[in-house]
């Protein structure tokens, strides 16, 4: 790679973890001013079917700090981060250029990334590359300053933590036949769900919300504590949708929320779902919005 004068670049390994999230959470609190990643998130990431630690990931460095990185998640995402004041001299670009000259080493057909839409440079650079808007997405949150009403799920469904090791499985089958059914989406292995829910460094029941209908699980929420809690993951089984399990299922967890001190309750959610206009009905609201550009390879 070209890069500028005293830089160097190598793969990363598991030790540099922390420093990379540090140079993330860097740059999120410059662009943005809130933080997305954390050390659990990278870990589950970087042990997913697929996933090679020798060659997918880079580290552009400045002595012993990390300044810039290029990370590509299976099946076809790519994350590039340049640290604030390193940005302008091309370390991006040949990142760029390096992640869609992996991906296509490794058969992939499509490359793309998700960027804040208040990163309006970042999208102008990527459009001269050839990328595309492919969807949008956003983060909504619902405010609870005063102690949520108790869920009331609909008649025969019981909303409870996940019952381990039992449930396992069932539960991440039914995440990958309800996101299966998006558009244009690769699916998953079963392994890759256990990585980045059950295994997900600190994880513990309490944090998977299932709705449980007689011996079935019918729907269920991730969660994640980290300075908030995230509902990660959001899904209802087709035979079981249009009844209010979701709302019931959401509305247990903003009380999990408060009742662990915090005042407010964030997740994702984008175009392809057509779940927006179900959040803000139950009082959610939009506080950023990105768009996912991508180059066919």
């Amino acid at each position: 790679m070209n890069l500028p004068n005293g830089l160097t670049i190598r793969p990363l390994n598991v030790d540099d973890v922390d420093d990379a999230i540090a140079m993330i959470n860097a740059c999120e609190r410059f662009d943005t001013g809130e933080l997305m990643w954390e050390r659990a998130d990278l870990l589950a990431d970087i042990s997913v079917d697929g996933f090679d630690r020798d060659a997918d990931w880079l580290g552009v460095f400045d002595g012993a700090r990390i300044v810039a990185w290029a990370f590509l998640e299976p099946p076809r995402s790519a994350y590039i981060d340049v640290a604030p004041d390193l940005r302008g001299r091309g370390i991006g670009a040949e990142l760029l250029a390096w992640a869609i000259e992996r991906a296509t080493v490794r058969g992939n057909v499509r490359l793309g990334q998700t960027i804040d839409d208040s990163r309006a440079d970042v999208a102008t650079y990527l459009r001269a590359q050839g990328f595309t808007v492919r969807h949008t997405s956003w983060i909504v949150r619902m405010d609870h300053p005063d102690e949520p009403l108790v869920p009331e799920p609909p008649p025969r469904i019981e909303i409870r933590p996940i019952d381990l090791p039992r449930e396992g499985l069932e539960t991440l089958t039914m995440f990958e036949d309800a996101f299966s059914e998006f558009d244009d989406r690769v699916a998953l292995p079963i392994d890759d769900w256990r990585s980045t829910v059950i295994e997900r460094e600190g994880f513990v029941p309490a944090d998977l919300l299932v709705a449980v209908d007689g011996d079935r699980v019918v729907g269920a929420a991730f969660l994640i504590e980290s300075d908030e809690v995230w509902v990660d993951k959001l899904a209802v089984a087709a035979t079981h949708r249009n009844r209010g399990i979701a709302r019931a299922v959401l509305a247990t967890a903003f009380r999990r929320s408060f009742e662990l001190g915090y005042r407010h309750t964030s997740l994702s959610t984008d175009s392809r779902t057509g779940a927006l206009t179900l959040y803000e009905r139950i009082g959610m609201h939009v506080t950023r919005s990105f768009t996912h550009w991508a180059i066919d390879l």
